[in-house]
């Protein structure tokens, strides 16, 4: 690996020096020949390239292509001259998506002026998509991307403690809410049977929506056409799990409580805090996305805390509306 001279996390610190380069005027024999000679040592010899007389890139073959190929035959007139090749700056991650959307085995990488510096490998990229998921689910978590199983106490603890501490004075909200509700508590005490499982299924749908997103940027790109699309099917997936679990709700609260109004209050309420749950674990990224910001920094505990407070709200909003029913 090439890692000491080129950018953290780039091409250039991830390539490696093992590939073979010919001079595009040799005939296949030759070609044949020189890969014999200098490929002891190399390893996942994958394609071998073509280098011009100025010892720019200028053409690629597979191993197999070259193999397959009669002794007569010139480099330049069977090598593929649409290379794909990725900078030697090229962010780790983005070098991934190419390999993703290319289906290679391995890519050159060239410098500015077009000379060939190495080559990455598709193990290398499994290795960077692993690094990358493990970051994105330790930012999802608020665990902190650099905490593994060796992390001492206090320094994981460190790396976590802020987001918490954060989340703690916003949950405070929640607090607040029910406060500002107790009146309605107090008359249908009911409701408080409820309230639990409203909030835990309003978070949980969110934090799903949020790890599909950030899952998604990874590997799509952000258009209009493509958010559009997005924001409409999770509205439809939010009401089809909101009136899915809304009817299973409505049936359980009818058969313990036996009231009819007090059983539309629950399951609407779980409807209407699903499809909000669903759409804000989706828009959230989203937003911090375009605002040049790392859409995982929308973590499932910022995300979860912000639904525990707009499924409260609902709840007991839609609740007092039908107070006078209940009772």
């Amino acid at each position: 690996m090439v890692n000491n001279v080129y950018g953290h996390e780039t091409t250039g610190s991830l390539m490696t020096t093992d590939y073979v380069a010919i001079s595009d005027t040799s005939n296949i024999e030759e070609a044949v020949q020189y890969l014999r000679d200098n490929v002891q040592g190399k390893k996942h010899i994958h394609y071998i390239y073509m280098v011009n007389e100025e010892e720019k890139l200028s053409g690629v073959l597979s191993i197999r292509e070259l193999l397959l190929s009669t002794n007569d035959n010139l480099i330049k007139d069977i090598m593929k001259k649409n290379i794909i090749s990725l900078p030697l700056d090229l962010d780790q991650e983005e070098a991934a998506k190419v390999f993703r959307d290319k289906d290679l085995v391995a890519i050159p990488v060239v410098n500015d002026e077009g000379y060939i510096e190495g080559v990455i490998h598709v193990d290398d990229i499994i290795d960077i998509i692993h690094q990358e998921a493990d970051e994105d689910i330790g930012m999802i978590t608020a665990s902190g991307k650099e905490i593994d199983f060796h992390t001492q106490p206090l320094k994981a603890a460190g790396r976590r403690l802020p987001w918490l501490v954060i989340l703690l004075f916003v949950g405070l909200v929640s607090g607040g809410i029910i406060a500002r509700f107790e009146e309605t508590l107090e008359q249908v005490v009911a409701l408080a049977f409820f309230m639990p499982m409203i909030a835990g299924m309003t978070g949980n749908t969110g934090t799903q929506s949020l790890a599909v997103v950030v899952r998604g940027l990874v590997s799509e790109k952000l258009d209009f056409k493509n958010t559009s699309k997005l924001l409409v099917r999770e509205l439809f997936v939010g009401i089809f799990i909101g009136v899915s679990c809304a009817i299973i709700v409505w049936l359980i609260a009818y058969v313990w409580i036996g009231s009819i109004t007090l059983s539309f209050v629950v399951s609407f309420s779980l409807l209407c805090t699903l499809i909000i749950g669903t759409l804000a674990g989706t828009i959230i990224p989203l937003i911090l996305y375009k605002l040049k910001a790392d859409p995982a920094i929308a973590s499932g505990p910022l995300i979860t805390t912000i639904n525990d407070i707009l499924s409260l709200l609902i709840y007991f909003g839609i609740a007092t509306f039908f107070l006078n029913n209940l009772l």
